[in-house]
């Protein structure tokens, strides 16, 4: 059944430009209050849903939406999908610009197309921000996603806003909240993105986010799930002696017995995580520790003792990924988090990590604790069957990650991975904002657009990560290294490398080397202490998204910076060929020359503020 209310007794907060990308419905002065006519909010449920809905002044000049569903009747029903259209007062030209805003790690970066353009990633969970022919910008976003996961797009003549309902039952004479949307038009896109930015965290309830400049080592890029205590205790030493001052060792995947069990280390480690633990802490560093969060193996003990820990598809069937590395087949399963029992043993596992001496835990492969994610990567399932089936999969997401963080504990640090960023909002304190790094120049430029497309969450809503620092050539590697096809045979020049720690100065709090310090030659390794001899930016802008973002290797080559009173400008020459970058308001003469494949990180001499020069600077 489905229910389509239109409404026009809704009332928001007016705004005085009146361009062809307002919102109104006619010209208003501020102070005036007028209805916003067309709003539509399309409900499929299995009974009728009575839907109410007003748009109401919100901070920082955003108009809110507000949605609430009911259950009007007398038996239960189930909501299926929802879909919502914002009207504009007037079509859109078809050639405007459109910014759909990062969703996740690294599968959904920021992408620029035009209005007309309906590619299979012409949408965002997180925001999408149009720019008029007069130079205003229109953002629409949404500020939570606790019971569903509001998928943003845009038409010719519309916002428009879906949900798979995931199931979600309401009972008789209950109602819940849809997820808030909040639209505002500004001339200034980057303090527009800031602000929201800031209505995320307030709406999150995140008040301060932790400081922190973690410099250090992993054992992922260089050794991948086969490291031995030999390879993090050398690595170990090595760091101590090019930059003693380093504070964080992490041990990453493959440590487990099998995957899910996390309170069994392989035998060949011998001494176990805690043993390792130890001798990071002695050495004065955080030991850190990487698991899967929201998957098992169905070889695990814990599948084989609690089969009902996890999901299943409409036919009863546990849901299995059969996945062939390159040293054996992994049959991923998917723990169901509304079981109070697989939450209890989640709790467990970091209780146990939590002994060991862990204080920094990196959780990954979230993005799977998400219905959504699993159904793309099953589409034979066509529904997902949980303990509790009165609840989303985005709730049931929550609840594992309400474990997970209540037994890491507010005083540890939760950095999440592999994830969508928005239900994670609140639990964690760092993101991987921007996907895997691996030594091949190709990886660079993808990476810079992923992770500083997400520059309004940096310092607001977490710390952002863009993964590790990798420098080496095949040169710099011996028979230890991986044999995944992403981590031998590097082929980074020595410019190439020295832009992936050009960008690692000006983005991220988090710098941890990964390739093997004991075979990493001399001036390679001068880049990474180059690198932790930065201070983790205050802050650090992109200035030129709407001449990048195009595609996913599309990325920026302006990022200004700041820490304290010091202003940075990264300059990124992405491509093969010389280019020639005006940096006049930079107070760089004559103008800078890069060749291809080449950056730089300029220091201001000048007396501006940052967002005087970021004004002078961006590009429109």
């Amino acid at each position: 059944m489905k229910n389509n209310f239109m409404t026009s007794n809704s009332k928001f907060l007016p705004v005085l430009v009146t361009c062809s990308l307002c919102l109104l419905q006619a010209p208003v002065s501020f102070g005036q209050s007028v209805d916003w006519k067309g709003i539509t909010i399309d409900v499929e449920a299995t009974h009728r849903v009575a839907v109410e809905h007003q748009m109401v002044p919100d901070k920082n000049g955003f108009q809110r939406l507000e949605i609430i569903l009911s259950n009007p009747g007398d038996a239960l029903l189930t909501i299926k999908e929802i879909d919502i259209s914002i009207p504009f007062r007037k079509t859109l030209s078809e050639d405007l610009e459109v910014i759909y805003g990062s969703s996740c790690m690294g599968r959904r970066p920021m992408l620029r197309e035009t209005v007309e353009d309906d590619g299979k990633l012409s949408y965002s969970y997180m925001y999408e921000m149009i720019r008029s022919s007069e130079g205003e910008y229109l953002l629409a976003g949404s500020l939570s996603w606790r019971i569903f996961l509001p998928v943003l797009t845009v038409s010719e003549s519309a916002v428009l806003v879906y949900s798979d309902g995931e199931g979600k039952q309401l009972l008789p004479g209950e109602s819940i909240s849809y997820e808030p949307i909040i639209i505002r038009q500004a001339p200034d896109w980057i303090e527009l993105l800031n602000e929201f930015g800031k209505a995320i965290a307030l709406e999150n309830g995140i008040k301060a986010i932790k400081k922190t400049g973690f410099k250090g080592w992993a054992t992922w890029d260089y050794y991948g799930r086969l490291f031995e205590v030999d390879d993090v205790i050398g690595n170990l030493d090595a760091l101590n002696k090019l930059y003693p001052a380093a504070n964080l060792i992490q041990i990453d995947g493959g440590w487990w017995t099998e995957r899910g069990d996390y309170t069994s280390v392989r035998p060949d480690l011998q001494g176990g995580i805690k043993a390792m633990a130890d001798q990071i802490k002695t050495d004065g560093k955080t030991a850190g520790l990487h698991f899967d969060g929201f998957r098992a193996d169905l070889a695990s003990e814990v599948y084989k003792s609690h089969p009902d820990y996890f999901l299943h598809d409409q036919h009863g069937n546990v849901i299995v990924e059969k996945k062939q590395l390159f040293d054996r087949v992994m049959n991923y399963i998917y723990f169901d988090y509304s079981h109070p029992g697989a939450r209890a043993h989640i709790a467990a596992c970091v209780q146990q990590m939590r002994e060991w001496g862990i204080t920094y835990f990196k959780v990954d492969f979230m993005r799977y604790g998400l219905e959504s994610e699993i159904k793309q990567a099953h589409p034979s399932v066509t529904k997902v069957m949980a303990y509790d089936p009165s609840i989303s999969g985005v709730e049931r997401f929550r609840l594992g990650m309400q474990a997970i963080r209540e037994a890491i504990g507010e005083e540890n640090y939760f950095l999440g991975c592999s994830a969508v960023f928005g239900p994670c909002i609140g639990f964690v304190d760092g993101m991987r904002t921007g996907g895997d790094v691996h030594p091949k120049f190709e990886a660079f430029s993808e990476r810079c657009l992923a992770n500083s497309g997400n520059f309004y969450l940096d310092g607001t809503v977490f710390n952002g990560d863009a993964d590790y620092l990798v420098f080496r050539e095949a040169a710099d590697e011996d028979e230890r290294v991986s044999r995944d096809n992403h981590k031998s045979g590097g082929s980074l020049e020595m410019h190439e490398a020295a832009m992936w720690a050009d960008y690692n100065k000006i983005y991220g709090n988090c710098r941890l080397q990964s390739d093997n310090l004991m075979s990493l030659r001399a001036e390679r390794k001068e880049l990474v202490r180059e690198v932790f001899e930065w201070p983790a930016m205050d802050e650090s802008v992109p200035l030129d998204i709407w001449n990048h973002a195009a595609n996913k290797q599309d990325g920026f080559e302006l990022i200004l910076a700041q820490q304290g009173d010091d202003i940075f400008l990264g300059v990124f020459n992405w491509g093969d060929s010389p280019r020639t970058y005006d940096l006049a308001a930079f107070g760089k003469n004559p103008a800078l020359i890069l060749e291809g494949r080449h950056s730089t990180v300029l220091t201001y001499q000048g007396t501006d503020t940052f967002n005087q020069l970021r004004r002078k600077l961006q590009r429109k």
